[in-house]
């Protein structure tokens, strides 16, 4: 799949992509009261760019600059900007690491 193919409320996606951006993390609270966080990437392939969002572990492990890949990834709306993630079903893998990292 490509990134430009990516719309909201999407299952199992498997993606490839270079990470262009990634913001600070933030802290949530789950529905469990568990904190967390969450950060925001830009990834990119040769059809374009999606949002990703990283959560905890993954936020430390991915970095401007890195090829990864999710697989079995989901989709959604976030401030009206499509957002892709591993989520809890899904994994995400650093292919190879950037220039940067």
């Amino acid at each position: 799949m490509k990134a430009k193919e990516v719309r909201p409320a999407m299952r199992n996606i498997d993606l490839e992509l270079r990470i262009v951006e990634k913001s600070e993390p933030r802290t949530y609270i789950s529905r469990q009261g568990r904190e967390g966080r969450v950060a925001t990437a830009v990834g990119e392939d040769d059809s374009g760019q999606i949002k990703v969002s990283l959560w905890d572990d993954d936020i430390d492990r991915v970095n401007v600059g890195d090829l990864i890949r999710i697989q079995n990834g989901y989709s959604r709306l976030f401030r009206d900007e499509v957002h892709v993630s591993a989520g809890m079903y899904g994994k995400l893998e650093v292919i190879k690491k950037g220039e940067e990292g």
